[in-house]
């Protein structure tokens, strides 16, 4: 009788580590797995009086008004072996990279139909200026200079995932006044296209004539799904140079 009993007792503890496991597993498959870090950096030799977003160098950039596909093309018939990478939000407002194969100065499209452009990068130097423009009209939308890689903006949409801000820093590289930096986070993406009003000031920097400053966050800044991270300059006298770097990740948000 002893024997059955202690056969008995150990079956149901070995049936209770089964359980327990099984719920752990089934706790660890539920789990969010995608985590993307990201950063971006760049400088901007031109802020002025009046807030505006920062972009890499002389690099113009004008967002996209409308969805649409868009299409890249460069200055030069010799860019043809390079492949460039558009990443942005979709008009599903979810985050999108698609890769796009130069072919000189013939305008190559794009497969997907994209809402915002957030970044441009290139695998391998181009001889000519990279643009990348709205299919419909050729509206230019942004660059990528000769001997640069990336047409760098201060900014990242999240899109579906929620964003978190780890750390940022910013220079003022140039004799002057100084440069007030600010990391705004935008709950609506939309407000790329209006950013006056509609955000956050994450943190700010007011810097005096070549002089930097970093933030890090032990705990991380979240920025919900669906917004705009942005950095916005302002310069107490024309032309001041800056340089700022942003860092965090993004998750499935829950």
């Amino acid at each position: 009788m002893k024997k059955i009993l202690s056969i008995g007792v150990v079956m149901f503890f070995l049936f209770t580590i089964s359980c327990f496991a099984g719920s752990d597993a089934v706790y660890e498959r539920n789990r969010p797995q995608e985590i993307k870090g990201w950063s971006v950096a760049g400088s901007d030799d031109k802020i002025s009086a009046t807030p505006r977003l920062m972009t890499e160098l002389d690099t113009t950039y004008a967002q996209l008004t409308a969805e649409d596909t868009i299409e890249v093309l460069s200055s030069r018939y010799e860019d043809i072996s390079q492949t460039i990478t558009v990443k942005g939000i979709n008009n599903l407002g979810k985050q999108i990279s698609e890769k796009i194969a130069l072919s000189g100065s013939s305008p190559i499209p794009s497969s997907a139909t994209f809402r915002y452009i957030d970044q441009v990068e290139t695998n391998a130097n181009c001889t000519g200026t990279v643009t990348v423009r709205k299919a419909t009209g050729d509206t230019f939308i942004v660059s990528i200079p000769i001997g640069a890689v990336e047409a760098t903006i201060l900014q990242h949409f999240n899109g579906e995932k929620d964003s978190y801000v780890t750390a940022w820093n910013a220079n003022v590289i140039n004799a002057g006044s100084g440069v007030v930096f600010d990391l705004r986070y935008y709950p609506d993406d939309n407000k790329c296209l209006s950013a006056g009003t509609g955000y956050k000031v994450i943190d700010k920097m007011v810097l005096p004539e070549i002089s930097s400053d970093s933030s890090f966050f032990t705990q991380p800044i979240k920025c919900p799904a669906g917004g705009w991270i942005a950095v916005y300059a302002t310069g107490k006298s024309p032309n001041m140079d800056g340089f700022v770097k942003v860092q965090g990740y993004d998750i499935e948000a829950q």
